[in-house]
């Protein structure tokens, strides 16, 4: 069963292999030495640095005149000199103050770096190398300053899986390699019911119906697994779960507009790809029906393009740029201010409009350029930068100058009198949209981690929208592939489920019975994850004996759905906390409490029929928990039913709400 509600942050260790590793043996290359130096920096250097020195020692604050943001500015130092000596640790102040019991000590307020983080330092400092002809090497200037961005590199893995593994043998390939290096046991693979359970929560949002489960555990075929996470993924139920998971990723809330539901549902039922999603939504110009609810995604902003923005970082580049619309992202330095005003910049030239096909977004052909004051308050023009520093030309009226907003600048021109989503053969949205879907590989790498941390429980980056280089992957080489894999794929987001689902990872048990468990980032057991509020409503109907409609929908879902969704907002939160909203519906919400009175057809009605407390308590962890209690769960079941002999229906009541409210119902593990 669960342990309890609050899943804690984890710190990313550092494995010691990999540093060794990265420095090799000094028999290769001066070249090798400085390209894995450099990669030494970005994987792990600048993380330890950004989670502890930054606040103090970046581009937006330097204490003693010390910027640690790049290895450029380390060499340079502040006002006590350099902070490292290339090639010489011992003699390097950042070494030095790093130490335990240093004076001064940093970081100070007595925070102590991990010996692992220590190590790994003094070998980056020692790899370093010095010459009377440059300076200082290990490192290439232009990519650490602002001619290249960390954030956008080739899903490419340092070493690639066996030739004969399938896509689910290629994930447990990656994943034991780090259980290898991290010297832990697992959790074995799950049993059959917990399995069924685990899957019909991840892919269709409910638990499965005691028939449902019966005719799992029941099928003797060799790969039932395989021919359920199949049939599920084809389910009008998958859409509809997935459709309402990406309502909130995307949007930050749950939407009440059904034409962009419709289009979700429709998204997810066609298997449409991940990158014509992407297009979808950032060019906002449906051509069809089918996806016209797409323009929802800006729409709904309300002209507001910094809000436009900010949406789209995290959607599909996977970054908060919010910290960077004042100055340089302070934990994330590759997250330049330009980068977010260019963001913005794309935007600046669309409009809602309404139009006789509905709500869509006008694009003009000239205006909306902006400036932006830059951290030396200097007023800064607002390119069209991407991420990736890539800059789209587009020529700017000189002072004093008026542009032309004639027709031919339009593919499809203002109509006088007429609201037109008018089209200008220069758009910048459609720009963006080419440069998001196009050898972009924060695309791939984005959507295969928000996948990830909604069927294992957490990210390979954690939280699942701050890839950079404050929140490096736990598993870069497993990242990276099943980003590449996910491209060459086409971006076919039920292949990509599938052979997660059907990994050895995916399917541990939850259950640890070896001792202390291993960091959950390791992914050696399965993690429990709290439900969704629709997912727990759903749960709790068909636990109750409500059955689908004609139309799929639960009964008494429509009724409660608003309700659940205010009290269990959270979806895919970095940690879970239970609160007193949530315990008093569970405990005082009368419409949750009609759920539990006998009603024709459902769990209690069913209950009151059977024979006797035994048949009832069994029953009852059958339609609830899909298991059979154990002894001291029969035992202390027996006890509470035969002290309501008086009243046996109140006592069947309150023995099935107590299953509903138990954490292993309310968790999928």
């Amino acid at each position: 069963m669960p342990g309890g509600l609050l899943i804690s942050k984890i710190k990313f260790a550092v494995p010691q292999a990999v540093s060794a590793l990265l420095l090799g043996a000094c028999a290769i290359s001066n070249a090798a030495v400085i390209d894995q130096t450099a990669d030494l920096w970005s994987t792990h250097i600048r993380p330890i640095l950004s989670q502890n020195c930054f606040k103090c020692h970046s581009e937006l604050k330097q204490k003693g005149g010390l910027d640690l943001s790049t290895p450029a500015t380390i060499l340079s130092g502040g006002e006590r000199g350099s902070a490292i000596l290339p090639g010489k640790p011992e003699k390097s102040l950042l070494f030095q103050f790093i130490q335990p019991g240093a004076d001064p000590h940093m970081p100070p307020k007595d925070h102590q770096l991990t010996e692992d983080e220590i190590a790994i330092i003094k070998r980056w400092i020692s790899s370093l190398q010095t010459s009377s002809a440059q300076p200082a090497k290990g490192y290439d200037s232009k990519q650490w300053d602002d001619n290249e961005s960390s954030l956008v590199r080739p899903n490419e893995p340092a070493q690639r899986p066996p030739a004969n593994a399938t896509a689910s043998t290629a994930i447990d390939f990656y994943i034991r390699r780090v259980w290898k290096t991290a010297k832990v046991r697992t959790a074995p693979v799950c049993d059959d019911r917990t399995f069924v359970r685990r899957l019909y929560l991840d892919l269709v949002g409910r638990i499965p119906t005691p028939e449902d489960l019966s005719a799992f555990v029941n099928d003797s075929r060799n790969d039932k697994r395989a021919i359920l996470v199949d049939r599920l993924l084809t389910s009008p139920e998958f859409a509809q779960n997935m459709a309402e998971t990406f309502d909130v990723l995307l949007t930050g809330r749950r939407s009440s507009d059904e034409a962009w539901k419709q289009y979700l549902r429709y998204a997810f039922a066609s298997n449409r790809p991940w990158d014509q999603i992407a297009r979808d939504l950032i060019e906002a110009r449906p051509a069809s029906k089918e996806v016209q609810g797409a323009v929802y995604f800006l729409y709904s902003r309300n002209n507001n393009y910094q809000s436009m923005a900010e949406a789209v970082a995290p959607a599909f580049l996977g970054v908060q740029v919010n910290c960077a619309q004042c100055h340089n992202h302070p934990l994330a330095p590759e997250i330049k201010q330009r980068h977010y005003w260019g963001l913005v910049a794309f935007f600046n030239r669309s409009k809602n409009i309404q139009t006789s096909d509905g709500p869509a977004l006008a694009e003009a052909a000239t205006g909306g350029f902006v400036k932006f004051a830059n951290l030396k308050k200097e007023s800064q023009e607002a390119a069209l930068t991407f991420v990736s520093n890539k800059t789209i030309p587009e020529k700017r009226p000189g002072d004093n100058e008026k542009e032309d907003d004639s027709a031919e600048k339009y593919l499809v021109p203002p109509a006088s009198g007429k609201k037109v989503a008018t089209v200008p053969k220069f758009s910048r949205r459609e720009k963006l949209a080419e440069l998001t879907t196009r050898d972009n590989p924060l695309l791939a790498r984005t959507f295969v981690n928000r996948i990830w941390a909604m069927l294992l429980g957490r990210g390979f980056v954690h939280p699942a929208d701050r890839m950079d280089s404050a929140h490096p992957p736990s598993h870069p080489d497993l990242l990276a592939w099943l980003a590449g894999d996910f491209e060459r794929s086409h971006y076919d987001i039920r292949r990509l489920i599938r052979m997660i689902c059907l990994s050895q990872a995916y399917q541990l048990d939850s259950i640890w019975r070896q001792g202390s468990k291993p960091r959950p980032e390791l992914f050696a057991y399965g993690i429990e994850k709290p439900l969704r509020a629709e997912v727990l409503l759903r749960s709790i109907l068909v636990a109750t004996g409500r059955r689908a409609g004609s139309d799929g929908k639960l009964e008494g879902f429509e009724e409660l759905g608003s309700v659940v969704t205010d009290r269990f907002p959270d979806v895919l939160a970095p940690e879970s906390i239970a609160n007193l909203r949530q315990a008093l519906f569970l405990s005082n919400n009368a419409k949750f409490e009609l759920l539990l009175k006998p009603k024709p057809g459902n769990t209690t009605a069913a209950l009151l029929k059977l024979p006797g407390a035994r048949e009832q308590v069994d029953a009852a962890f059958r339609q609830v928990l899909g298991r059979l209690p154990d002894r001291d769960e029969k035992k202390h079941g027996l006890q509470f039913l035969s002290s309501h002999l008086q009243d046996s229906e109140h006592g069947l009541d309150e023995l099935i709400w107590a299953l509903l409210t138990s954490a292993e119902f309310r968790f999928n593990h």
